[in-house]
């Protein structure tokens, strides 16, 4: 039943949407109990779905597994096994394409990006904004019309905000001046459709953003991927 789990990662069934009962699931899919029962086993232990023994209400959908993969990337951040810097080199690849990709897509997907760089400006909040910067970077990834490329960004969502919050409140003033000129730039190039410039603009934001807390090796590695 690949149906059930595209219906899911389609979006077609949302995040918090109940299955129907197993018989409409035979019905509406055409096959036997235990194909609906193995489907939702799957399912189940992929992370798509909660299913709760006697729920009348009937298994609720997780959506992707996104959130799963988000705690485990930040465990192996918090943890070392997968540092700072290299986030940093996955975001800065994944930014960059993103910003290109956004900035070929209609104007209209753009309009929440503006409101969350508004949003920005006006907080003083360190946590506020941190998770503002962070929805910043995942609605150009919804508006770059990519689906693989967002679910990659909703995948890295914790260790990212983590990652953010923890430089601003090392030096707030200077790492929000600097990013909201950086948010500027981007989606300036955005909304003026080039892609080149918009993925530059995202590049730099990055490696400026991060470049104190990196030794110069860890440098060295960012500036190749500039």
């Amino acid at each position: 039943m690949e149906q059930l789990q595209s219906l899911i990662l389609s979006g077609k069934l949302p995040a918090g949407s109940r299955l129907p009962s197993e018989r409409a699931m035979m019905s509406e899919f055409n096959v036997s109990r235990p194909t609906v029962r193995e489907a939702l086993r799957v399912a189940e232990s992929m992370g798509l779905i909660s299913v709760r023994p006697g729920d009348p209400a009937g298994p609720k959908v997780l959506g992707t597994p996104s959130v799963g993969l988000s705690r485990l990337f930040d465990s192996l951040v918090q943890a070392g096994s997968a540092g700072g810097p290299h986030l940093l080199e996955v975001r800065i690849a994944l930014d960059s394409a993103a910003a290109a990709l956004a900035a070929t897509q209609p104007p209209e997907r753009l309009e929440q990006i503006a409101a969350i760089l508004e949003q920005m400006r006006a907080t003083g909040d360190v946590h506020a904004f941190a998770e503002l910067d962070a929805r910043f970077h995942e609605l150009i990834a919804t508006a770059s019309g990519n689906r693989i490329l967002q679910m990659v960004f909703e995948a890295l969502d914790l260790p990212i905000r983590n990652l953010i919050e923890s430089k601003l409140k090392s030096s707030l003033r200077q790492s929000r001046q600097s990013t909201l000129r950086h948010h500027g730039a981007i989606l300036s190039a955005i909304q003026g459709g080039n892609a080149h410039q918009a993925a530059r603009a995202a590049r730099t934001h990055l490696r400026d953003f991060y470049s104190s807390a990196l030794s110069p090796q860890e440098k060295f590695r960012i500036d190749s991927l500039m």
